[in-house]
């Protein structure tokens, strides 16, 4: 069987209709190019623990202030959690295991900047 070759032509255009303007916004793009806010009951839009449909990203957490100060106490005993203590601190925050596996982990790369931009 043989394949034939793609054209840059095709890969451009085939780019471009993956890509959208408003990509990774909660607005979709009129007729006339201008974005409008997609209705909360739309089933086009995810709640925050769902992903965005296909290889899509889920929306950005907003943690609270309170959560916030929590997260960052836990970091200051200790910058590495277990899993028990990322189930206990999940379950007692309302938030994913997820969600604070990933926050500890940018926690400890924005302590690695800071450090480096001591030195």
């Amino acid at each position: 069987m043989t394949k034939a070759p793609f054209s840059v032509e095709w890969l451009s255009q085939s780019s471009q209709a993956l890509k959208s303007p408003t990509e990774g916004s909660p607005h979709r793009a009129s007729p006339s190019g201008a974005a409008q806010p997609v209705p909360e009951e739309s089933p086009e839009r995810p709640g925050p623990e769902e992903p965005c449909g296909r290889g899509g990203r889920r929306l950005r957490t907003a943690f609270s202030a309170e959560q916030i100060s929590t997260l960052e106490s836990s970091f200051q005993r200790q910058q590495y959690l277990g899993a028990a203590e990322r189930r206990q601190l999940a379950g007692r925050m309302r938030l994913s295991e997820v969600q604070i596996k990933t926050w500890f982990q940018n926690r400890r790369m924005k302590l690695k900047r800071q450090l480096q931009e001591l030195r």
